[in-house]
């Protein structure tokens, strides 16, 4: 049932979005920036100041992610910086942290 209601709230709330990874699939999955209080937006790296924006995505359980999978959203590409299977036997959905372009490549 959990499931089903699962499926119901993405359907309804959840956006567009294209997961490339092993094969190409498009989904609904709701993706929102994390606001993280306190911390610097941006970074000092050795190529200059950069951005650290992260964003939290919430997805069904059929589309699996992994470290390798891009995900666009809104026209732009984002990378998996980590990803987890949760509530396994009442409501099974992915959640991960994604970064914009590069900055989750290694």
């Amino acid at each position: 049932m959990m499931e089903r209601m699962w499926a119901d709230i993405l359907a309804r709330f959840g956006q567009d979005v294209i997961l490339r990874g092993t094969e190409t699939v498009s989904c609904k999955a709701m993706v929102q920036p994390l606001l993280d209080r306190g911390a610097e937006q941006e970074t000092a790296s050795p190529l200059g100041l950069g951005r650290r924006d992260r964003f939290r995505y919430l997805g069904p359980a059929g589309h699996p992610l992994d470290l390798d999978t891009v995900v666009e959203w809104q026209g732009r590409e984002y990378r998996v910086g980590s990803a987890h299977l949760v509530g396994e036997g009442i409501c099974p959905h992915w959640r991960a942290i994604l970064y914009p372009g590069e900055e989750a490549a290694p």
